[in-house]
């Protein structure tokens, strides 16, 4: 969540409605899903990263 946070915050200066001037309000919700799919995203790389280096002294240390 605190990810999905960040990048709405990142999100916020960008002026989408420049991009969908007839649909301000489909402007602000695609904003809103953006946020969320990329913190999600964001989240998702930081937790395979965390699990690569748990696993790394095992698979090392297995041989």
């Amino acid at each position: 969540m605190l990810l999905i946070y960040l990048v709405f915050m990142l999100l916020k200066p960008i002026n989408f409605a420049k991009i969908m001037p007839y649909t301000p309000r489909q402007a602000a919700l695609l904003k809103v899903v953006l946020a969320t799919v990329l913190g999600f995203l964001l989240a998702l790389f930081f937790i395979t990263i965390a699990e690569w280096i748990f696993q790394l002294p095992s698979s090392i240390l297995k041989h």
